[in-house]
């Protein structure tokens, strides 16, 4: 059996927590416990030197931000039995400890109450096309779901969370329609792409037209046609602006596409892709302007080559924890 590149691996779990461990302040128990940690496997001391470097960049405040919103439990340490220390440094060890095993060992964290709610879902990185029972096409990107509603007079899906695209067949008889947060996207004979956000809803329509009406937003209607796009939140339709349809459907052949776009949104949109954290390290380096097309399959190539092109440094905790710095 292959062995499978995502599970754990015990030592760079280790090593991370040692880490953390260590800067907030170890007890004599602690230190004859790193001490013999260290000592007992050859591949301990260069796993745990790499894991303090990456933890250096462990407290910009973009990091702590995005830390506190991770979840899980922390194992004990090996030899260490976990014992609490005041200071001040100790409040957020905590979420600290628990990104780094997240992101470094475990990944993605299923949603599981929307996928309670789904009949189809994908994980981080993960794309799918489903073919629904009346032929029509829906796509899945990354960390994405639908539940799907057919009736006798009426097609409907609902997009749960993420981006889907839709290459609807015809039938006169039973609108086809997607409903995300509030508004609905009925299909006038095309294909368009729906991507929830968490306060707005993109429609990119790539081929024919479709009617977008945000009915609990003061009940406002448009049609986007093809090449077009619009956001609609609760504030109701925005405005309808041209796109660049092939560049805009790029990620549903697993590319994307940056023309002339700060490095802090291809990270981000990177980051939809990556089962870990990129961080930039720096707000001048978030302005710098991006040109490239990038597979949406592996991202940390990706930064590979935008690292290079840039001329930038990274400090990584295997490739699921990247800081991105000068």
């Amino acid at each position: 059996m292959a062995a499978d590149d995502d599970a754990p691996d015990p030592i760079e779990d280790a090593a991370a927590r040692w880490a953390v461990e260590q800067d907030a302040g170890l007890t004599d128990e602690g230190i004859a416990a790193l001490e013999q940690w260290l000592g007992s496997d050859s591949r301990h001391p260069p796993a745990f030197e790499k894991a303090r470097a990456a933890w250096r960049f462990m407290g910009h405040p973009a990091i702590r931000s995005e830390v506190a919103q991770r979840r899980l439990s922390e194992p004990p340490l090996p030899g260490y039995p976990p014992v609490g220390r005041p200071g001040g440094k100790r409040k957020w060890i905590a979420p600290a400890i628990a990104a780094s095993i997240a992101l470094v060992v475990v990944g993605t964290i299923r949603d599981w109450p929307t996928a309670l709610q789904s009949d189809a879902m994908t994980a981080t990185g993960e794309q799918r096309t489903l073919t629904l029972a009346d032929g029509s096409q829906v796509r899945l990107n990354t960390d994405s779901a639908i539940s799907i509603d057919y009736q006798t007079d009426r097609r409907i899906v609902h997009v749960l969370k993420g981006e889907a695209a839709f290459s609807v067949a015809r039938d006169p008889q039973r609108p086809f329609s997607v409903e995300a947060k509030g508004g609905s996207t009925t299909a006038l004979g095309t294909r368009f792409i729906v991507d929830r956000h968490a306060d707005t809803t993109q429609v990119t329509v790539t081929q024919h037209s479709v009617r977008v009406a945000a009915p609990g937003f003061g009940a406002s209607t448009a049609i986007v046609k093809e090449g077009q796009s619009v956001a609609y939140g609760k504030s109701g339709i925005g405005s309808i602006h041209a796109i660049d349809a092939n560049a805009a459907s790029a990620w549903t052949r697993k590319r994307l596409v940056f023309v002339d776009q700060p490095l802090r949104d291809v990270v981000a949109e990177l980051n939809r892709y990556h089962p870990g954290f990129i961080v930039i390290i720096g707000t001048d380096l978030g302005d710098r302007r991006v040109s490239g097309i990038f597979r949406t399959n592996n991202p940390v190539a990706a930064l590979d080559t935008l690292q290079a092109s840039l001329k930038l440094g990274s400090t990584r905790l295997t490739d699921r924890v990247i800081f991105i710095h000068r």
